[in-house]
This record gives structure tokens, C-alpha cells and sequence, in this order.
């Protein structure tokens, strides 16, 4: 999306009254109005006037400038939907889909401030690195992505403002999700008994309709919300399509996309959903299913049975190591980074001199771990660095390392124990284990925080 140009220096709360006494809801009506009818001769200025203001209320000693949304913006959004219901043949309703459209811009807009404040940001060249990747993972020639998204059918601008909108969520969720959520033992036992199987995981790939509630939503507002899930998975298994229907009622980013939500394995699904979704066959539907998000309806449009992963030279075992860390500034020039690696090799001779690996870890290194004399306990491979784990699963028990380089700066490693794990033993895959639940429980958090950021934000419709 282009960049916008800065709202008045008004306050929104003092325009959002002034609109309210104004008859804004007519404006607004009126503006969607017009652009119902595509096909009509519309005046230009109306066609790209300003049909929302947007101000994040973050609390800062850094001030949020309001972002304006155009009629044109929300054109262009909603043209994609718009067509694909029209060539599924579901009955189009263009208003109900423009203000979905609208919503989610203002979303959009609400996470780029937010990213902001807290010094977030992705830019071009961030989009064309993962391009590149998609690039080498399909095995096509440099700069052809462009020319393949053509022949099926998606817009360019689109599918970067899709890649730019996976790569903020990432980023946000890592630094404002994460550091609050965590997975305990237990969870990860229930998923590892749940999901045992020697033909692989579960997989499903899914459609929803979701009708959000909250903790402030009224009894009635929730009732009258349920009883239109109800409805609509009546309508879906009369063979109504999920595309229209998501793109008119859906409150989730995913009713864009035709409902669809992805493929997800046991254990990435939220609890209330995932003991109602995964016995359906293709076809089927389930709700309304309630979770802290709101109301669902769910329908499984595919299943498979996971292939279990290959077991490679590392994936199954797991050592149990020390290290010795001496750490090199980001920014250090050549002369710092030769005088560190001096410094890690004299500590590496006073080793094969006979010296004890914990004690000169606890008198040397430069990592949290040296007070337990450099003590990493165990682990498996996709933990650590890799160039630190690279060098660790070579080393055999009671072998140190050579000085190895990684971001952090230069370590000496010595391997204790090691040992072999069976592929589906809880230990070998509870890495993958967690990384579901996990999962899981950021992407509740993060469609949290965002109804929360939503809620307290200034919002003029004009």
C-alpha cells in the first residue's frame, strides 16, 4: 500500500463528535454507495476521498500521526474478493464485503503504528529477500516469481503486501507476543500422547467464518451472534460458498482470502476447535464453536496424513555439552576480532595442557552459563547457532572443540555424552512438539492484542 499523507493536526476524538453531529453514518453510507457500482460514471475526487482516519491510542513520549484510508484503497482490496465470489457464482454483496475490507485496512494501519512506537519496520528490500527465497525453494530462475504469480492468476502489489503483512506479524509477535507465552511439560506430553501414530501427523487444511466477541460484547450481541452462526453452517452445508459467506460476515483477516486458513497439524489449533475439527471428513462443517476470539464455523476443505521426517546423521541424537564464550562486539574492527581470537586460543593450550574445561569456564567466559562452569545441559539439533551445533554433534564424548566463530563471538565447546534417541520417542520430538503448541498459543495472543489495539483506537468514518 502507498504511503498515506498525514491526517489534520486536529484531534480525532474532537472530529469524531463533530462527524457524529453531522450525520457521519450517511457520509459514510454514501461513500460505499458510490462504490458499489464500479461499473457507473463516479467523480474522480469521490472516488479517491478519504473514507477513514486512523490514530492508534499507544501510550508514548513518541506522538502517533493519524493515517487516512482512501475510497481507492478500499477499491483495490476488495476487487480480488469481489471476483472470486463472482466467478464461484455465490450472491455478491458488495457493501457487506467493502467493510470488511475497510476493517482490515484499518488493522493494517493500526499494526504499522504500533510497529513504529516500538522501532519495527519492514522494507522493500526485506520483501525481495523472501521473494528470492520462495524463488529458490520452487527452483525458479532469479526474478522470476513475478511472471509465475501472473499465470496463476495473483497480483504482484498483492502478494508483497501479503509477504510485508507476514513478515510485520512475525516481527511484532517475536517482540511484544512471545516473551509472554510459554509451553509447559505437561502440554507438550498431552500433544506428544495425542498425536502418536507411525504413519506421520495429521494435517488439515481449513476455512472459517469467525463472529468476534469479547469480554465487553453484551449477552444479547452474543446470542444474536451465535444463532447467525448457526445459520451460516446451515447455509455452508446446503452448499453455500465459503467465499461469500466469509467475505460478508467473517471478522478475521482470512475472509480476503475466501475463508481459508491454512494448514495445521494437531496441536496448532486452539483447544476448543481442534477436538470439533480434526475428526471431519472434506466437506464437512462444525459450529458455532466458542474460544476466547469469538464464535466459529469451521469447515475442513482437505486432510492428509503427514509424511514423519527423515531421520538425518543429527536428528536424533542429542549431546550434552559445555562451552567456553568470548564475545566480539557487532561493530568490532579487525584488531578486536584478532585480539579475541588470541585470547580464545591461549584458553584453548591452557586445555590441552591438562586444564579443567568448567573451571576455566567459570573463570573466562563471557556467557551466562559460566557460573555453572559454561554447563548447556542437553540438547538437540535446531537449538543452537548453527555453527556452534554444526561443530558440537562432530565432537565425540570428552572431545573440545577448535575455536568455533558465531554471531556471539568465538567459543571452545566440549561434548560430555551423547546419545541416540528413537524417532518417536517424546525426547526426540519434543522440540516439534512445543514449536505446535507454541504456535497455538501466539497466534491467540496476537489476535488478541489486536482486538485490544482495535478497541482503544480513534476511528473516524467519514
Amino acid at each position: 500500500m502507498a504511503s498515506l499523507p498525514d491526517a489534520p493536526s486536529t484531534t480525532l476524538a474532537s472530529r469524531v463528535r463533530h462527524a457524529r453531529s453531522i450525520g457521519i453514518r450517511a457520509a459514510v453510507l454514501g461513500c460505499l454507495l458510490a462504490l458499489v457500482f464500479p461499473g457507473r460514471m463516479v467523480d474522480a475526487a469521490l472516488a479517491d476521498r478519504i473514507v477513514a482516519v486512523v490514530e492508534a491510542n499507544i501510550v508514548s513520549d513518541k506522538p502517533v500521526k493519524p493515517r487516512v484510508i482512501t475510497a481507492s484503497e478500499v477499491d483495490e482490496l476488495a476487487r480480488p474478493m469481489l471476483a472470486r465470489i463472482a466467478k464461484e457464482g455465490g450472491n455478491i454483496d458488495p457493501m457487506a464485503i467493502r467493510k470488511r475490507v475497510l476493517e482490515e485496512l484499518i488493522q493494517r494501519l493500526l499494526r504499522e503504528q504500533q510497529a513504529e512506537q516500538l522501532g519495527i519496520t519492514v522494507d522493500e528490500k526485506d520483501i525481495d529477500a523472501v521473494m528470492s527465497q520462495v524463488e529458490r525453494n520452487n527452483k525458479l530462475p532469479p526474478g522470476t516469481l513475478p511472471q509465475a504469480l501472473a499465470r496463476q492468476g495473483i497480483e504482484l502489489d498483492g502478494y508483497r503486501q501479503e509477504l510485508r503483512d507476514q513478515l510485520m506479524r512475525g516481527r511484532l509477535i517475536n517482540k511484544v507476543i512471545r516473551p509472554l507465552v510459554s509451553v509447559s511439560p505437561d502440554e507438550i506430553q498431552a500433544l506428544y500422547r495425542a498425536s502418536r501414530g507411525a504413519e506421520g501427523p495429521l494435517e488439515v487444511r481449513l476455512g472459517q467464518i469467525l463472529l468476534a466477541v469479547d469480554g465487553t460484547t453484551e449477552a444479547a450481541r452474543i446470542e444474536e451472534k451465535a444463532k447467525l452462526a448457526a445459520k451460516l453452517v446451515d447455509q455452508l452445508r446446503a452448499g453455500a460458498s465459503l467465499a461469500t459467506l466469509a467475505g460478508q460476515y467473517s471478522d478475521d483477516p482470512s475472509s480476503l482470502q475466501g475463508g481459508e486458513i491454512g494448514w495445521f497439524k494437531q496441536g496448532e489449533l486452539m483447544p476448543e476447535m481442534e477436538s470439533k475439527v480434526f475428526p471431519l471428513k472434506p466437506g464437512e462443517v462444525v459450529g458455532p464453536i466458542r474460544s476466547g476470539q469469538g464464535i466459529h464455523v469451521v469447515m475442513m476443505l482437505e486432510k492428509r496424513q503427514a509424511k514423519p521426517k527423515t531421520a538425518s546423521a543429527t536428528g536424533l541424537t542429542k549431546v550434552k555439552a559445555r562451552h567456553i564464550l568470548l564475545k566480539v562486539a557487532a561493530n568490532a574492527d579487525a584488531q578486536e576480532e584478532k585480539r579475541v581470537w588470541q585470547a580464545i586460543q591461549k584458553i584453548r593450550m591452557e586445555l590441552l595442557e591438562g586444564g579443567n574445561f568448567a573451571e576455566l569456564a567459570k573463570r573466562y567466559s563471557q556467557d551466562n552459563s559460566a557460573a555453572e562452569g559454561g554447563d548447556l545441559k542437553w540438547f538437540g539439533p535446531g537449538v543452537m547457532v548453527a555453527p556452534f551445533e554444526e561443530a558440537a554433534f562432530r565432537l565425540r564424548p570428552q572431545e573440545f572443540s577448535e575455536p568455533v566463530r558465531t554471531p556471539f563471538g568465538w567459543h571452545l565447546i566440549l561434548v560430555e555424552e551423547k546419545k541416540s534417541l528413537a524417532p518417536d520417542s517424546l525426547e526426540a520430538m519434543s522440540k516439534e512438539l512445543e514449536e505446535r503448541v507454541m504456535e497455538s498459543k501466539l497466534q491467540a495472543r496476537y489476535n488478541q492484542w489486536l482486538r485490544d489495539l482495535r478497541l482503544r483506537a480513534y476511528v473516524e468514518y467519514r
